[in-house]
């Protein structure tokens, strides 16, 4: 419900010029960062991983609600953008690699993470006249279902509800379209183990195995702001990984997912601040409930 709630109040933001529109977008992060005690302390201990320090790990997860609130401004505001001007927002340059993916005729398997504007992956896709699927999972209730499946609808995306998710993946793949899926939701079953930032986790063995079943291509890929008060995207893409053909298909699934985890390991890197994840990725360091490590003062 209070994810309803916060992309109806966003919804405002459509009407007002972007830099005003930001400005509620910080605002309401703000608010969250102060009040929602334990997904911060958990960004924070998610971020400590990524930095290694524990002021830098505090200044990142701030900044990554403050950018998570830059998204759903964009979120909101989407839908009301020709495709033309969705291709004027994305920069990329290595769109003759994507033309080569679809060449093979499998389909291509775009691996994401909650990062950056993620959404505007699927919508510079459709834009550019690849037909782009998206998974879509439950989250909230069914009017907040209802609200993101039609933005996304709207952008010129498939919606392949969860629930009947095999079979139109399998349709997505031999139509040799596109198909976004998301790497970084926390799995206790059904997943695979593997080393990021140093540390074992579980990440989610589907990629991998759809991949594996059907040949098509995978490609990491993050779309991070330009900066702070813009909504031009910049697109990154490893083109590197490729299938595993060992004959061992647990052993294929861990390795091939290992190489998608590695890839946005990098991006991360790269741009700490621009990853929204408040739920706990790794296994808690202490048996504790989560609340705030003990850190420095912010500067």
């Amino acid at each position: 419900m209070i994810l309803y709630w916060i992309v109806r109040l966003a919804g405002v933001a459509r009407w007002l010029p972007l830099r005003m529109a930001y400005f509620l977008g910080d605002a309401g992060a703000t608010l969250l960062w102060w009040c929602w005690r334990g997904p911060r302390a958990i960004a924070i201990e998610n971020m400590l991983r990524v930095t290694g320090d524990a002021v830098a790990a505090r200044r990142a997860a701030r900044y990554s609600f403050l950018n998570y609130g830059r998204y759903l401004i964009d979120f909101v505001r989407g839908p009301a953008l020709r495709p033309e001007a969705v291709i004027d927002k994305v920069r990329f340059d290595h769109w003759d690699a994507i033309d080569a993916a679809f060449d093979d005729g499998a389909g291509v398997i775009f691996v994401l993470m909650h990062f950056g504007n993620w959404d505007m992956g699927g919508a510079v896709l459709a834009a550019r006249g690849y037909p782009p699927n998206a998974i879509a999972d439950l989250v909230g209730n069914d009017r907040t279902n209802q609200l993101i499946v039609q933005a996304r609808q709207v952008r010129g995306m498939k919606v392949i509800p969860s629930t009947r998710a095999a079979a139109g993946i399998v349709r997505a793949m031999r139509r040799n379209e596109a198909l976004a899926m998301l790497i970084d939701t926390p799995v206790s079953d059904g997943g695979v183990e593997v080393l990021f930032f140093g540390e074992r986790m579980m990440a989610p063995a589907g990629p991998a195995r759809i991949a594996l079943r059907t040949g098509a291509r995978v490609i990491p890929v993050a779309l991070p702001r330009a900066n702070g008060t813009s909504d031009q995207i910049i697109a990154m893409a490893d083109f590197d990984v490729r299938l595993p053909q060992t004959g061992d298909v647990e052993r294929d699934v861990q390795v091939l997912t290992q190489r998608i985890v590695a890839a946005h390991e990098r991006f991360i890197r790269a741009y700490p601040d621009q990853w929204y994840i408040f739920r706990r990725m790794w296994p808690a360091r202490h048996p504790a409930p989560a609340t705030e490590p003990a850190l420095a003062p912010e500067p």
